[in-house]
């Protein structure tokens, strides 16, 4: 019985340092905590083994503590390692003359253009028509519809202004 304890507990320490391996392969799996309770509890089977916890009348409320408590370690271990950074989420008032980038032409009087603003792409409407690869200005927004101005401010540069205000409306 001794040996099944010793291969219960080593089989558990492979597993959990896999699931660590992994976790550092490809980040974001989410599988260090897991992994963690998993080798803290082949660590414990070895360590522990021969008291044979699991017969015992509170036996499996000390296991249950025992991984409640290295999830909890993980938990607290973990996060502090991890980098902080702002939310990603946006919303068009934090987007508010922040530049972007057209990926789909802008057309006066429709919603079919899009730009790229923080790595994130918006529907996008506007006064004027503003092509593919141009910067463009946050000025609002409804919905989940940016509403922009070409990024240089004057009104020389688009060409288009004179026929904009007609097909507009």
């Amino acid at each position: 019985m001794v040996t099944d304890v010793v291969i219960l507990g080593i089989g558990l320490i492979l597993i959990g340092v896999l699931l660590l391996i992994m976790e550092f392969i490809h980040p974001g799996t989410f599988v260090v905590i897991p992994g963690t309770i998993i080798v803290v509890a082949g660590v414990l089977l070895l360590a522990f083994g021969s008291l044979d916890i699991l017969t015992t009348v509170g036996g499996p409320f000390i296991v249950a503590g025992v991984l409640i408590g290295a999830g909890i370690l993980a938990i607290l271990f973990y996060s502090r390692l991890a980098p902080t950074h702002p939310p990603v989420a946006s919303t068009f008032d934090t987007l508010q003359n922040y530049p972007g980038e057209v990926t789909v032409a802008v057309e006066p009087g429709t919603m079919k253009g899009k730009i790229r603003v923080r790595g994130e792409i918006w529907s996008a409407r506007s006064d004027v028509a503003i092509p593919v690869g141009a910067e463009v200005k946050i000025l609002g927004g409804q919905g989940v519809i940016l509403r922009v101005a070409p990024a240089s401010d004057g009104a020389s540069p688009p060409v288009k202004d004179a026929p904009d205000p007609s097909s507009s409306t």
